[in-house]
Order: structure tokens, then C-alpha cells, then sequence
């Protein structure tokens, strides 16, 4: 006969406390997170488990989840359950600095697999830019606690080939132009779109079909105006944001609407004849 596993004894909710139940709920719940009894990424309890737990009703048990929500605690997926927040991940567009920098600035220190470096791939792929003599393609996973959250395919010039495949694995793309190649960036043109990725990069990510990725693209230039690198990374948008700060208001609204010659026709027609004056 196997003998039960001892419960954790809980202490019961105060059903005569000035705070309500969910919010002593959500409290509890908050603490364990914060102690590490619920771990980012580790599915909570069961509504119904927790209903059976605290002694409290269904509605008491979703008001606390929406209240960890709000705070970023937790995250609820359809079909799935709710799971604890992972660690937010970052990148400031205001400052110069590569995707791997960013991540090492806020103390994480990503888990990087070399995915691919050939010396002359670049030359025959569609999506580098034509008019970029950048022939080195080099293709990373990054992964923070075990699990895939960016590709990057990156295309360099010539020269960057002689680095070697092992040596790559250990370099980011900015320390390899920077420090290796010697070259010194002036500037970056930075886009930033959500798209469907190629079937390959969804898999590569673990993504299911038609899953939409963040898709940044970034062409840096030496100070002479040369491009030195141009780079896809492939983002998984629950784990990622991006960040920047403008002096001034950021008119978005005024670009979005139509100029005033589109609003107003350039002739007029009355849809009323004035009346005559009285005489």
C-alpha cells in the first residue's frame, strides 16, 4: 500500500478582512512567484485546484489571475492555463548597439547556437540586399531559459569569412565587424514589422503554423556611408519589445491622416442657390 504524500499546509484565506478575498488571493499567489515556488514559465494551478485549495469560488479565483495579469505576473493562453511571466526582454532603439549587447545590458546572458556560417551563401539568397557586396552569411538561434526566442541571419562582407566557423560561434555580428574586421559603425537604419517567418525559421523557433514573428531589420554603415552588415532577426513578440525615447512629441497621428488638399475637393459646388434678399 503506497503511502500519500504529505500537503502543504495553507493557511486559510481571512473571509473578515478589510481586503477581499481575490486580492488576498493574488497576494499569496504573487508571494510564491516571488520566492521561486512558482518559477517563470511553470504553469499555475488549475481553477479548480485553487478553488479547492483556498476555499473560494471560480469568480474569486479568475479576479486574482486578472489582477497578476495586470501587473505582468502572469500570463494566461487559451487552452493552455496561466503561466508565470518570464523575464522581460528589452532592446533601447535610441542607443547604437547590437542584439546581443542589449540582452547582456539588462544581465542575461543568452544560450547562442550557430546555426549556419558559409563564406559565399550570401551571394545566391534573395533576401539579401542586391546592391550589398556581403557574401558571409551567419545564422544564430538565442535562447533565454531553454527555450528559442530569436533567429538572426546576419550577411557580412568578404573578409569577415576568414574568422572561421568557431571563432563566429563565439563572436556577436558587431564584435566581428568591430573588433576583428576593424571597422567602426556610423549609423543603422532599423525597421521593425510583425510578418509570417519562412516555414524553416518557424521551425527553428518552435513556433506552430502561421504564428506571427517581430521582424526587425538592421543595415549598419561605416562613418564613409559604405554598408558593412545587414541583419533579419526573427523575434518571438510575447518574450520581446523594443524601447525608444524622442526628444519632442512623436507625431504618428499627423502621418497617418490624409493632407487637407485630400479632404477639401479642389472645386466647391454648392448643394444650395443662396436666397434672394428681400425686397
Amino acid at each position: 500500500m503506497s503511502r500519500r504524500k504529505p500537503t502543504q499546509t495553507i493557511t486559510p484565506l481571512e473571509h473578515a478582512s478589510a481586503d477581499p478575498l481575490y486580492v488576498q488571493l493574488a497576494a499569496r499567489l504573487a508571494d510564491a512567484i516571488s520566492s521561486g515556488q512558482l518559477s517563470p514559465g511553470q504553469q499555475l494551478p488549475t481553477e479548480a485546484e485553487t478553488m479547492q485549495t483556498y476555499g473560494v469560488s471560480r469568480v474569486t479565483v479568475r479576479q486574482a489571475i486578472r489582477l497578476l495579469a495586470r501587473n505582468g505576473q502572469v500570463k494566461s493562453h487559451r487552452g493552455k492555463g496561466t503561466f508565470v511571466a518570464r523575464t522581460p526582454l528589452q532592446q533601447d532603439l535610441s542607443t547604437l548597439q547590437g542584439f546581443q549587447e542589449a540582452l547582456r545590458s539588462q544581465g542575461i546572458e543568452p544560450e547562442t547556437e550557430l546555426l549556419e556560417f558559409s563564406p559565399s551563401a550570401g551571394r545566391m539568397d534573395p533576401q539579401r540586399p542586391a546592391d550589398m557586396d556581403l557574401p558571409v552569411r551567419l545564422r544564430r538561434r538565442y535562447c533565454v531559459d531553454g527555450e528559442p526566442f530569436a533567429l538572426v541571419e546576419a550577411y557580412l562582407p568578404a573578409e569577415a569569412a576568414q574568422l572561421g566557423e568557431a571563432r563566429a560561434a563565439q563572436f556577436a555580428v558587431y564584435d566581428i565587424l568591430q573588433q576583428y574586421m576593424g571597422l567602426r559603425i556610423g549609423r543603422a537604419d532599423v525597421t521593425i514589422q510583425c510578418a509570417l517567418p519562412a516555414r524553416e525559421v518557424a521551425r527553428e523557433l518552435g513556433l506552430p503554423p502561421r504564428t506571427h514573428v517581430l521582424m526587425m531589420r538592421r543595415t549598419s554603415f561605416t562613418p564613409g556611408g559604405a554598408p558593412c552588415e545587414h541583419m533579419r532577426i526573427h523575434i518571438v513578440p510575447d518574450r520581446y519589445s523594443f524601447r525608444l525615447s524622442v526628444p519632442g512629441p512623436l507625431e504618428i497621428a499627423s502621418a497617418l491622416q490624409p493632407t487637407t488638399s485630400a479632404l477639401v475637393p479642389a472645386t466647391a459646388t454648392p448643394t444650395t442657390r443662396p436666397r434672394p434678399p428681400r425686397r
